[in-house]
């Protein structure tokens, strides 16, 4: 061939066919290229053609120059029967167009710039190895959507699987095989906010260990317990200071003494812990006005404390002559 090749400019069109002359012969040793500039920036509102005009023989060669810049909008741009990628409508590229006797064989080659050669259209279905993919470089933005208060667990053949997670007070399970989304049942319930709750009367004698039930953990009623001391004012000899072991932590909450036999004077009861102090406000007196079976009652409101091993000591008087019996009742509350 001699001389400078010619370069027809043709204008994409916003729908339709331009067409490009294909008539020229090859040589004897190379085929003489035609050449067709496609030129214009459009917004297709149908279907563009670039195709071929004429008879070609084998070997007929022709070289497309895209330089249009084309919105597809839906539509598809198609060169001599070959679809053009979408990414590629507004960029340049070259098409090279061979006719190898029966059919036009058409090679998209990248823009002049060399960028859009690899878009999706150009890549074939499972293309993607995960060895070509960099590590840490698939984002949640990249990863299928599922359902909102679901996660991915392996399913059967270990494929993966969208587990539904989000029931109200429900927590993931698993049996051994799979994962569930299960409710908490039998002794005890889970709310959506986390807070569990043991059922009424689940809490059996079996599922609490020895010695854990201290009298803190008990009512207290079944914390209280009394002790009846009998008191004598018959004689001199039994009048005066007696101690009494405490076995047990307590406080004693009140004091109780029952005529049990009547005064001949007026008989004073006095309660000291075991340091000596005076239990405040503990005191009894039982006067010779007092009938069998009366009772007078004291609430000690400090000194009133003790722990196992202290004592407790009543020291008893008269005011006139000896006579008399009560019988003093402490009542505690153990601690």
């Amino acid at each position: 061939m001699s001389g400078l090749e010619n370069i027809v400019t043709l204008n994409a069109l916003a729908s339709g066919t331009v067409n490009v002359h294909v008539d020229k012969a090859p040589s004897a040793t190379l085929s003489s290229a035609t050449t067709a500039r496609i030129a214009g920036t459009v917004t297709l509102s149908g279907s563009f053609n670039v195709s071929p005009s004429g008879t070609p023989i084998k070997n007929t060669s022709v070289k497309i120059l895209w330089e249009a810049s084309v919105t597809l909008s839906g539509n598809t741009i198609t060169i001599f029967g070959e679809t053009v990628p979408d990414e590629l409508a507004a960029t340049n590229f070259v098409a090279e167009c061979v006719y190898d006797g029966a059919a036009w064989v058409v090679n998209i080659l990248p823009d002049f710039a060399g960028t859009g050669i690899i878009a999706g259209k150009l890549l074939g279905t499972d293309s993607i190895s995960t060895t070509k993919i960099i590590d840490d470089a698939v984002t949640n933005a990249k990863l299928a959507n599922i359902t909102r208060g679901s996660v991915k667990v392996g399913g059967a053949s270990d494929a993966p699987t969208d587990l539904d997670a989000k029931t109200s007070g429900n927590i993931l399970v698993g049996d051994g095989t799979d994962i569930a989304s299960v409710a908490v049942s039998g002794d005890a319930t889970l709310s959506s906010a986390g807070a569990l709750t043991i059922a009424n009367s689940a809490v059996t004698t079996a599922k609490i260990d020895d010695a854990a039930v201290t009298a803190a953990k008990l009512d207290n009623d079944a914390n209280r317990v009394q002790v009846v001391i009998p008191v004598s004012f018959e004689s001199a000899g039994e009048i005066g200071a007696v101690d009494y072991k405490i076995c047990f932590p307590c406080t004693i909450e009140a004091i109780h003494g029952t005529v049990t036999k009547t005064f001949t004077s007026t008989g004073t009861h006095v309660f000291k812990d075991n340091g000596g102090t005076v239990l405040t406000g503990s005191q009894i007196d039982m006067s010779s006005a007092l009938l069998l079976g009366n009772i007078v009652s004291s609430t000690p409101t400090a000194n009133n404390t003790f722990v196992a091993g202290d004592v407790i000591r009543i020291e008893t008087s008269v005011s006139g002559g000896v006579g008399g019996k009560s019988s003093v009742t402490l009542c505690m509350l153990k601690s």
